[in-house]
């Protein structure tokens, strides 16, 4: 979803750079330890789960909308759209952007502001049209990973017309083998840009799109409780299993079955943990989706 900046997009800019802003240790699947520059384990629970008080939107809502009355031009008019999405406004907000869309024509912000404004409002078809559009105004939208967003909205629709879509298709189009750590999936879904995209690259899409998409849905739903356990079995295979866990749990949250795989890899999970304990991070450490520094 398209919501101006939040800790999505900080936790990207953290992992991306030279200079991390975060320092944290995690460990692989195989007990090796590393060093990571985004949260792991009860610091990614946190952030999931963040209240709406720390919604900058809402908190600045008053002076959102005062800078927009006496300035109105493009970017102040963008931000009180968005702070009438977060308000649950979404009829007015969507009247606002095509008002934005005929007065400042081809702005791939407004069709991605648009595109999330009718998806919440239950017009996911048109929400889909406004998506591929921003994507094709410019690849890079949302950190090149706005083609998951599409792949959500295709996905809603599958499941309106066959319930059972979700029971047989992965959201994000990944497939995992059924063992009990799996390797990361060679094939991979297609970009913004129309290539398959890398682990790396699926794993910042999952995180900026379920760390938007969580502060609108906070109840039950298949297509996040698919993203999340997708996300958390990408962790295990190539990322930091303190994640692993944690995103199992949401995603059980979220309505996705306990089964006996899933868990078995928790209990995998906790008990190369425990073996792993303080133990020095090391170089080799099995981390396909880490970021490095070339």
């Amino acid at each position: 979803m398209r919501i101006g900046k939040g800790w999505a997009l900080v936790l990207l800019l953290c992992a991306g750079t030279a200079n991390a802003c975060i320092n944290e240790v995690g460990t692989d699947h195989q007990g090796n330890r590393f060093h990571a520059d985004w949260p792991l384990g009860d610091g990614l629970a946190i952030n999931l789960t963040r209240a709406p008080s720390d919604n900058f939107w809402l908190r600045d809502a008053d002076a959102i909308v005062t800078r927009a009355r006496s300035e109105p031009d493009f970017q102040t008019l963008t931000a009180l759209g968005i702070v009438l999405i977060h308000q649950g406004k979404y009829t007015q907000a969507i009247r606002l952007f095509l008002a934005l869309e005929k007065r400042y024509p081809g702005h791939h912000q407004t069709a991605a502001n648009l595109g999330t404004a009718l998806e919440l409002a239950g017009h996911d078809a048109t929400a889909l049209r406004w998506i591929r559009l921003g994507i094709r105004r410019n690849a890079d939208e949302h950190y090149g990973t706005e083609w998951l967003h599409a792949r959500i909205l295709e996905a809603k629709l599958a499941q309106a017309k066959d319930p059972t879509y979700l029971k047989r298709h992965s959201v994000a189009g990944v497939t995992f083998d059924k063992t009990l750590v799996p390797d990361v999936p060679r094939q991979l879904p297609f970009g913004n840009t129309g290539k398959p995209v890398t682990p790396r690259e699926l794993d910042q899409a999952l995180s900026y799109q379920l760390f938007e998409r969580t502060t609108f849905v906070r109840s039950r739903d298949p297509v996040v409780a698919s993203l999340l356990e997708d996300w958390a079995t990408l962790n295990l295979a190539g990322g930091a299993i303190e994640n692993a866990a944690v995103l199992y749990d949401a995603a059980v949250k979220y309505g996705a079955p306990r089964d006996a795989l899933m868990r078995n890899r928790q209990e995998y999970i906790a008990r190369v943990l425990r073996q792993a304990g303080d133990s020095e991070p090391k170089a080799d450490a099995h981390c396909e989706i880490c970021w490095r520094q070339e």
